[in-house]
């Protein structure tokens, strides 16, 4: 029988110190029985104790995100840096050219894209104004809209369905996160790297020795924006949260291993869960588990009551009161701070 998440009751009162990044939470088979009964998800019973399995991965309907759109070719994740005072023509700039905030861009340039010649970052997404202009690392990165990069690899047959991609593109979309521009939302850019990557079985969250066994393994060894403000995400067939293979996803600061599913909801509910692990919101964040809250008074999906249901972090209406969105936009772990 699979135990229940293990979950904290520090609360979250100041998102920069207060959320931990230390003891995590993981989806449980006991979570998703709502699922199990729908038929969505597949459950196989041993000697010893039942284990959650997904149905299956993105069925053959559900064909990849566009090349175009979400996946790379071979190396175009590259660690490539671009010099941030290339102009628009593609001349460089006069090194007596002023950048007030050494982001990259001359005030000039940054005046003309409608940016703050002395902030180096405009829009607070943690990517400096003149990487996001100018590096092809961060495709379709605007420096006065909020963006939040994700590498995706995936080992054996494992895909990330488009439709689940247009799920989690459309809840960022529409999060409420003021921007310079004026608008509105969050631009997450899901990008698929590497498929068919070899595993030994099971994929755990914790380092092990040998190759091929953790996510760390994984990051290592295929992670092509590593060092950058990409964070990792690996699909696998089977993950194990501190050795426990009942578990179907885990996350950690700025990485995440999960499995995925036939529903492109689940699959994309799950990620967004993790990923908000990955950010920084752990169990040690009061409500981050099964007991303390319904989804009434936590309407989050980091609350796993509404885990599967629900897509979208907290807006702060809730009667818990915690903005998730504006921690996720402003004080979130950074990958670049060393995960």
């Amino acid at each position: 029988m699979a135990s229940r998440p293990r979950g904290g009751r520090g609360r979250l009162a100041a998102p920069v110190d207060a959320v931990s990044v230390g003891p995590i939470h993981v989806v449980t088979a006991l979570l998703v029985v709502a699922a199990v009964a729908s038929g969505t998800l597949a459950v196989s019973v041993s000697d010893d104790e039942t284990q959650v399995r997904p149905a299956g991965g993105a069925t053959v309907a559900e064909r990849l995100v566009d090349a175009d759109d979400a996946e790379t070719d071979g190396a175009a994740i590259r660690r490539q840096r671009v010099g941030g005072t290339t102009e628009p023509d593609g001349s460089t700039a006069s090194v007596n050219a002023t950048d007030t905030d050494a982001d990259g861009l001359i005030d000039e340039r940054e005046r003309s894209l409608g940016a703050d010649p002395t902030d180096p970052d405009t829009d607070g997404d943690g990517i400096p104004d003149g990487t996001e202009v100018d590096d092809p690392l961060y495709p379709d990165a605007d420096p006065l809209e909020h963006d939040i990069y994700v590498e995706v690899d995936a080992t054996g047959e494992n895909r990330l369905s488009e439709a689940a991609v247009d799920l989690i593109e459309r809840t960022f979309a529409d999060a409420p996160v003021e921007n310079p521009s004026g608008g509105s939302g969050i631009d997450i850019h899901v990008l698929v790297d590497d498929r068919g990557l070899e595993s030994n079985a099971t994929v755990y969250s914790t380092d092990r020795p040998g190759p091929r066994d953790d996510m760390y393994d994984f990051r290592e060894d295929h992670f092509d924006a590593s060092g950058s403000a990409y964070y990792y995400v690996v699909l696998a067939d089977d993950v194990a949260y501190d050795g426990q293979p009942r578990y179907v996803g885990a996350g950690r600061p700025g990485i995440v291993a999960m499995q995925t599913f036939d529903a492109p909801k689940l699959t994309a509910s799950l990620f967004m869960h993790e990923l908000g692990h990955a950010f920084g919101l752990d169990g040690r964040a009061e409500g981050v588990d099964s007991k303390t809250y319904s989804t009434e008074e936590y309407d989050s999906v980091m609350n796993y009551n509404g885990l599967y249901d629900q897509l979208a972090y907290s807006n702060g209406t809730d009667g818990l009161g915690r903005d998730e969105w504006q921690y996720v936009a402003r004080e979130r772990h950074q990958p670049g701070d060393g995960g």
